[in-house]
C-alpha cells in the first residue's frame, strides 16, 4: 500500500528544507507505529509504503497537508491499468486529473490527461465532463505513475519538534486545544496541570508520548521552564477570560481570540 503525503509550508524553508523534512519523517514513523514501514522522499512528496492501513494515523501528524492512498504504476502500463480500475466502477461521466511533478517525463499534464481520457472513452462507451463528473482519476507523475481517486485533508502547518519547546498549562478541554494550536506550529510541548488529567487524546499528536506533570501553583512554572529550555507557557485563556500568570517567561493565549 502506498501514500502519497504531501507537505506546504516545509518546501519553502530553503536550506533548511531538509530538517523540516527529515522530522516531518522521523514524526510519521513514530506516529503510524509500523516498523516495516518505508518512507522515501520524491520530489516534493513523501511515499509511504506500509502493509497495513495507517489512514487514521496520518490524520495526526502535524505538517502533512494531505495524502491520498495510491498504486504505484509503470508508465507504459498506465491507460490499461486505469481501465483496469475503473471498469467495474459506477459512472457515467468522468475526468483524468494529471499532476507532472516530474517535469522531464516527455508529456504535458494536459496531454496525457487528454490521451487517457480518450482510451477510456475508447474501451468503456463513458463521456469526459470537466466540471460535473461522477468519477475523477487522479495522477501524480513522479518516479512512475501513481494512480489515486481520494485526497484525504489533513491540518497542515510544521512538524512538531522544529520550534523548540513550550510549557503547556491544562485546566480543561480548552488546554487541549491550546496544545495543539501550538503544537501545529512545530512546537514540543511540557504538559503541566493543578490536576490529573488525561493525555490520551494530545498523544495521538505525539511522536513521543507525554505524562502530565502536576503542580502546586504558578511559581514552579519558572524553574520547569529553565530547567527543559521552554521558550513560553501556553494557557487556555480566551478574550473574555483573561487571567494573569506570575511567570517571567512569555505567556501565549492561542485561543484568545476564538
Amino acid at each position: 500500500m502506498h501514500y502519497l503525503i504531501r507537505y506546504g509550508e516545509i518546501g519553502l524553508k530553503g536550506l533548511n528544507r531538509p530538517f523540516f523534512e527529515n522530522k516531518l519523517i522521523s514524526n510519521i514513523r513514530a506516529i503510524i507505529n509500523d516498523k516495516d514501514a518505508r518512507i522515501t522522499k520524491k520530489q516534493g512528496r513523501l511515499i509511504l509504503e506500509a502493509g497495513k492501513d495507517v489512514s487514521e494515523r496520518l490524520k495526526h501528524v502535524f505538517g502533512i497537508v494531505s495524502f491520498s492512498i495510491a498504486e504505484k504504476v509503470d508508465f507504459d502500463r498506465l491507460n490499461d491499468f486505469v481501465i483496469e480500475k475503473i471498469k467495474n466502477k459506477k459512472f457515467e461521466t468522468f475526468r483524468v486529473t494529471v499532476n507532472r511533478i516530474n517535469k522531464s517525463f516527455p508529456k504535458t499534464s494536459e496531454d496525457l490527461a487528454r490521451e487517457i481520457g480518450a482510451y477510456v472513452v475508447e474501451k468503456l462507451n463513458k463521456k469526459v465532463s470537466l466540471k460535473e463528473y461522477d468519477l475523477n482519476v487522479r495522477i501524480e507523475i513522479i518516479d512512475s505513475a501513481y494512480v489515486f481517486f481520494d485526497r484525504t485533508e489533513c491540518y497542515g502547518g510544521l512538524p512538531v519538534g522544529v520550534e523548540g519547546k513550550v510549557i503547556v498549562l491544562i485546566q480543561t478541554k480548552k488546554g487541549i486545544e491550546a496544545a495543539k494550536r501550538v503544537m501545529k506550529r512545530g512546537c514540543d510541548i511540557i504538559p503541566l496541570s493543578f490536576k490529573r488529567f488525561d493525555l490520551a487524546e494530545l498523544n495521538e499528536y505525539l511522536p513521543i508520548k507525554k505524562e502530565i506533570a502536576i503542580i502546586k501553583d504558578t511559581k514552579e512554572i519558572d524553574e520547569i521552564a529553565k530547567k527543559e529550555n521552554a521558550k513560553a507557557l501556553v494557557v487556555e485563556d480566551s478574550f473574555e477570560n483573561l487571567e494573569d500568570y506570575d511567570v517571567k517567561i512569555a505567556v501565549l493565549r492561542p485561543l484568545a481570540f476564538d
